[in-house]
C-alpha cells in the first residue's frame, strides 16, 4: 500500500518481456491504487476496475454478498441521500455516449467493465468512476435488486450445466469457499440486511483492494489528462490505517480418505457425468505439466478422449476436460454426454482407460506441441479487441501480480516432457483426489453409483503419493477507423466476388466464404422434398471440414489444431459457409486447406452418422432447455408457412433420411462460384493473396458446371400476417417461466431497418424501458430485453423475459404497458440521443476483430446490401427520428397481432 500523499505518476515500468505485443505502463494514484494503461491503435476503448474481492472471501453468513454488490453498485449512487429509488441513471448516461457497461463477479474477484467509441472516453470516464464514490444503499433499492438476485438464482436452479457443475464443485471443494454458488444461497439473501451489505462493503472496496485498467488511443497529453479524471475519482477511495487483511480461506485437503460420489437427478432427457481432481494453484510448479495433461486428454477435438470415445468406440455425445484453477488450488475435470444411463459404466471405464494409458505410453511430441501451440494463440487473439487486451492485462497484474507471467508460463510449458507429464498424472489421477457427479433424468433416479464407484476403485485404487510412472512410450502418433476502410473489391474470372482488407497491426487472419442457403432454400427449393431435406444445412456445415478426397477428418483436425486455428461450417435462416482463422505467419497452409475443404469436401459417412447422433439427441433434449424450447414454439407458431418456422436442427425422420449424397446434392447445388462470396481480413498482403485467388478460380473453373439454377435471393413470399393473437404454452413445472410475445417483423432491405433498431436500444440494455420498467423498478425478472430477426423475407420481432411463474401475467401486463406508452408517446429526446450513440457504439465495438469484419463483409455482399461506411452509417441514424421510432413500436408491437410462447 502507497502511503498519502504519493505523487500521481510514478516511474512508468514497461514489461520487457511482453513487448513484442504490449507495452504496459504501470502507474498509480494519489492514494496507491495501481493504474495500467495500455495505449491501442483502435477507435476503441476500454476501462476496467478491478476489485480483488469474490465470492471465496464471504463469511458463511455473507454468501452471495460480493455479487449483490456488483448489482448495487449499479444504483444511482445519490440514492440513500436523495431517498429516492434508482433509476438507472449511470446506465443510462453510459449508453447514451455509446458506451457498454458491465461487470461480473467471481470466486476471487469482482470485476466492472466499460467499452466504448474512444472520442466518448473522457465522458465516460467520468460517469464510470462514479461506481468509486463511497456506497450507502437505499432499503427499496437494496429489496428490489433482492428480488431480481432470487429470480437469477430460479434461472440458474433451472440450468442443467449449471446444476451439474455446482454438485461436482460442492464436493470437490467440501471445506473451500469455492464449494459455494457465487451468487449465494436463497437463505442467505432473505436474510441479508442493508446492513450487513454495507459492513461487507466498507471491509472489501478499499483502495489497497483494487486496480485500473485503460486501453486505448492516447498521446501523452491526453493519457495526462485521462488519469487526472481517474485520481479525481478513484483516487479519494479510502486509505485504511492498516493494509487490508484477506479473510484466511479455509483450504482444501487434497488428500482425502475417499472419493466423493454424487448423483443428481433432475429434468433432462439424457445423463452428463463430470468428475474432477483436486490439483494446486497456478504457481505451482506442476501446473504446466497439468494444463499439457488436461489439453492432451480433454481439448478440442484431438483429445484422446473424443478420439478414443466419440470417434472410436462412438458411446458418447461429447466429451472432454481441463484445468480450471482460479486463485486458490483448483481441479482438473472431464465430462461426458451419454444417451442413456446405461452407458454410463462403459462410458467412466473407458475414460479412465485413457487417463491410465497417457501414464504408461506417454504424451507424443505433437501432442504436447498442440497444447503449447494453443495456448500462445491466446495471447494473439486477446489483442483483437480493446476489451481483450484490458481483461488480460487485469488478469495478470491483478489476479497473478505479474505482467509477465504469460511469457513465463509459457516458456515453462516448453520445458515440459513426457516423462514429466507422465509423472503428474501417476501422482494426480488418484482416488483420494476424486470426485464425482452424474446428472441422470428423473425418472433414472434410482441409478445404483455403486458400480460406477467400484470402476474408479478398479482403475485408479492403490495409487498414492508415491506412484512411479514407467518408462515412456514416445513413440509418434498419427493422427482511421476500422469500419470507416471499405475493403477491396475483386472478381475474379470464375465470378467468385472477393472482399479484401489488410490490417497489418494484426497478428492473425480470417477467411470467410458466404453463399446463398440454409434452412430457407433446404425447404423451399429441395433437393427431394421439403420434409425430408431440412436440417441439411446443420448437417453440412457440421461436417464440411472432416474430410476431403485426399484428407480425412483427423489429417484436417491435426493440420488446424496444430496451428491453434479453426476451420468450421456455419449455416444459418438464411445461408450456409466456411469460416477459418489463425495466425498470420500460417497463411500458406491454412489458406490452402480452406480451399480444398471448400471445394472438394466429402462428407464421409462415418462423420455423417456421428453427426445425426449428436443432433438427434439435441432434438429429443430441447425439452430439457425452457428457453430454446420456447423459442422453437414462437417460431413454429408464428411462422405456420415460411421456412423460418422450421427447426434448423431438422426432425428425427428428416434426419434418417438424410445421407451424404444429399449433402453432396446441397453443396454442388449451392457452393457455385457466381454465387459465393469470399472475405478475407488480416495480416496478409496483397502479394501472398494472389497466388490464393488464382488458384482458387482455376478450381472453379476447372469444375464441372452445375445445370443446377438454385433460387436466390428472389421472394418466396412473406409470412401471412395473422389474423388474430396466438397462444403456446407448455407447463413443465419449473423454477421459471419463459416468455416470447412477437409477430412479424423485417427484412433486410426492409428501409425502416435503422428506425426498428434504434426502437430495440430504446426498449433495450440496462437503461431501456424494459429493464428500468421490468426489472429496476418492479425486480419482476432478472432477464427481459426486447428481440428480433432480419431476413430476405419479413423475420420476427418481439420481447423474452423470464420470471417465477406467480409473475407470469403481471410480466406480460407490464411489457404490454411499456409497448403502449412508448407507441403513444414516443421516445424522449435523451432516449433517441442514447439509442443512437448505443447503436454506433456497440457496431465499433463488435467489428473490432479480423474475424467479425470478414463475416460482416461477406454476408452484407452475399444479400447485395450495400457496405457502407462509418461516416455513411452515422447519417443513416441520425436521420431516424422520434416519429419514426414511435410508428415502428406502434406498427410492429402494438397494433400487430402477436404469437405468445411460454414454457415453464
Amino acid at each position: 500500500m502507497a502511503p498519502k500523499g504519493l505523487p500521481l505518476f510514478t516511474l512508468p515500468v514497461h514489461s520487457s518481456s511482453m513487448s513484442k505485443f504490449l507495452q504496459p505502463e504501470l502507474l498509480s494514484l494519489s492514494n496507491g491504487i495501481p493504474l495500467i494503461l495500455q495505449n491501442n491503435d483502435s477507435p476503441v476503448a476500454s476501462i476496467y476496475w478491478w476489485v480483488k474481492t469474490g465470492s471465496a472471501d464471504e463469511k458463511p453468513a455473507e454468501a452471495g454478498f460480493a455479487h449483490f454488490l456488483e448489482h448495487m453498485h449499479f444504483k444511482d449512487t445519490d440514492a440513500k441521500t436523495s431517498n429516492r429509488a434508482s433509476t438507472g441513471e449511470m446506465a443510462r448516461l453510459i449508453e447514451s455516449l455509446g458506451g457498454d457497461i458491465n461487470a461480473y463477479t467471481s470466486f476471487d474477484q469482482t470485476v466492472y467493465h466499460v467499452t466504448c467509441a474512444a472520442h466518448h472516453w473522457e465522458k465516460v470516464l467520468k460517469v464510470f468512476g462514479t461506481m468509486a464514490k463511497p456506497q450507502r444503499f437505499l432499503k427499496e433499492d437494496f429489496q428490489r435488486e433482492r428480488e431480481v438476485i432470487l429470480e437469477e438464482l430460479k434461472k440458474n436452479e433451472d440450468s442443467p450445466n449449471r446444476m451439474l457443475f455446482q454438485s461436482l464443485f460442492t464436493s470437490t471443494f467440501s471445506k473451500h469457499p469455492y464449494g459455494r454458488p457465487v451468487i449465494g444461497f436463497t437463505k442467505t439473501l432473505k436474510d441479508a440486511k442493508v446492513g450487513n451489505l454495507e459492513a461487507f462493503y466498507r471491509r472489501q472496496y478499499v483502495s489497497g483492494n483494487m486496480g485500473l485498467i485503460l486501453v486505448g488511443p492516447f498521446e501523452e497529453k491526453r493519457k495526462k489528462s485521462l488519469v487526472k479524471i481517474l485520481d479525481e475519482l478513484f483516487g479519494k477511495k479510502k486509505i485504511p490505517k492498516k493494509p487490508p487483511v484477506k479473510a484466511e480461506r479455509v483450504q482444501e485437503v487434497e488428500i482425502r480418505s475417499h472419493a466423493k460420489f454424487n448423483k443428481v437427478p433432475f429434468d433432462v432427457t439424457t445423463p452428463t457425468m463430470a468428475f474432477s481432481f483436486r490439483v494446486p494453484d497456478l504457481r505451482h510448479p506442476d501446473m504446466p505439466a497439468l494444463d499439457l495433461l488436461g489439453g492432451i486428454l480433454g481439448m478440442g477435438e484431438m483429445g484422446r478422449l473424443y478420439q478414443a470415445l466419440f470417434y472410436g468406440k462412438s458411446i458418447v455425445n461429447d466429451v472432454g476436460g481441463g484445468v480450471y484453477v482460479p486463485r486458490d488450488p483448483g481441479m482438473l475435470y472431464f465430462t461426458a454426454d451419454a444417451d442413456s444411463v446405461e452407458k454410463l459404466p462403459e462410458i467412466f471405464s473407458s475414460m479412465l482407460d485413457e487417463l491410465n494409458r497417457i501414464q504408461t505410453d506417454g504424451p507424443t511430441d505433437e501432442e504436447l506441441a498442440r497444447v503449447v501451440t494453443n495456448t500462445e494463440s491466446e495471447r494473439y487473439y486477446a489483442l483483437q479487441s480493446a476489451d481483450g487486451i484490458a481483461s488480460r492485462l487485469g488478469f495478470l497484474k491483478y489476479q497473478l501480480g505479474d505482467l509477465n507471467y504469460d511469457d513465463q508460463y509459457l516458456s515453462a510449458l516448453k520445458g515440459v516432457d513426457a516423462e514429466k507429464v507422465q509423472e503428474v498424472a501417476a501422482r494426480y489421477f488418484d482416488l483420494r483426489r476424486m470426485s464425482f457427479s452424474v446428472m441422470v433424468p428423473k425418472k433414472d433416479k434410482d441409478f445404483d453409483l455403486k458400480p460406477m464407484f467400484a470402476i474408479a476403485e478398479d482403475k485408479l485404487g492403490g495409487k498414492g503419493e508415491s506412484s512411479k510412472p514407467k518408462a515412456a512410450k514416445v513413440a509418434k502418433r498419427k493422427i482511421g477507423s476500422p469500419i470507416d476502410i471499405l475493403p477491396e473489391r475483386i472478381t475474379l474470372p470464375s465470378g467468385v466476388r472477393v472482399l479484401f482488407r489488410e490490417r497489418k497491426s494484426s497478428h492473425v487472419m480470417s477467411i470467410q466464404a458466404a453463399v446463398l442457403g440454409g434452412l430457407r432454400l433446404e425447404v423451399a427449393d429441395p433437393v427431394t422434398k421439403a420434409e425430408l431435406d431440412i436440417g441439411a444445412s446443420n448437417l453440412l456445415s457440421g461436417i464440411w471440414a472432416k474430410g476431403t478426397h485426399t484428407k480425412s477428418s483427423n489429417e484436417i483436425t491435426t493440420l488446424i489444431e496444430n496451428a491453434a486455428a479453426n476451420l468450421d461450417g456455419f449455416s444459418g435462416r438464411n445461408t450456409i459457409g466456411l469460416a477459418s482463422s489463425g495466425l498470420a505467419r500460417d497463411w500458406t497452409k491454412l489458406s490452402t486447406l480452406f480451399s480444398e475443404v471448400l471445394l472438394e469436401p466429402a462428407f464421409p459417412k462415418d462423420e455423417l452418422d456421428l453427426s445425426k447422433k449428436v443432433v438427434e439427441d439435441a432434438i429429443k433434449s430441447i425439452e430439457d432447455h425452457s428457453s430454446a424450447l420456447c423459442s422453437k414454439l414462437f417460431h413454429e407458431a408464428l411462422f405456420e408457412n415460411h421456412p423460418y418456422g422450421k427447426y434448423a436442427a431438422g426432425t428425427i425422420e428428416s434426419l434418417a433420411s438424410i445421407d451424404s449424397d444429399r449433402l453432396k446434392a446441397f453443396h454442388e447445388k449451392w457452393v457455385q462460384p457466381e454465387r459465393l462470396v469470399v472475405s478475407v481480413v488480416g495480416n496478409i498482403s496483397r502479394k501472398k493473396l494472389d497466388p490464393w485467388l488464382e488458384s482458387l478460380d482455376a478450381s472453379f473453373q476447372a469444375r464441372k458446371k452445375s445445370s443446377s439454377k438454385p433460387l436466390g435471393l428472389a421472394s418466396i413470399g412473406d409470412e401471412p400476417e395473422t389474423k388474430g393473437p396466438r397462444w403456446i404454452e407448455r407447463s413443465m413445472g419449473r423454477e421459471q417461466v419463459h416468455i416470447i410475445t412477437g409477430g412479424l417483423g423485417l427484412r433486410f432491405s426492409d428501409d425502416d431497418r435503422y428506425a426498428v433498431r434504434l426502437l430495440q436500444n430504446v426498449l433495450g440494455g440496462q437503461s431501456g424501458r424494459l429493464f428500468i420498467e421490468l426489472r429496476e423498478k418492479r425486480s419482476m425478472a432478472y432477464s427481459v430485453a426486447p428481440i428480433s430477426m432480419e431476413g430476405i423475407e419479413r423475420g420476427y420481432i418481439g420481447t423474452y423475459i423470464g420470471c417465477s411463474p406467480s409473475k407470469k401475467d403481471e410480466a406480460i401486463a407490464g411489457i404490454k404497458k411499456v409497448l403502449e406508452d412508448l407507441a403513444n408517446k414516443g421516445p424522449t429526446e435523451s432516449e433517441m440521443r442514447r439509442a443512437k450513440e448505443y447503436y454506433l457504439g456497440r457496431r465499433v465495438m463488435d467489428l473490432q476483430g479480423d474475424g467479425s469484419l470478414a463475416g460482416y463483409y461477406a454476408l452484407e455482399s452475399v444479400y447485395d446490401l450495400p457496405i457502407r461506411t462509418e461516416t455513411e452509417i452515422v447519417k443513416k441514424i441520425e436521420a431516424v427520428t422520434a416519429k419514426a421510432v414511435r410508428e415502428a413500436c406502434r406498427k410492429f408491437y402494438v397494433e400487430a397481432n402477436t404469437v405468445t410462447a411460454t414454457v415453464g
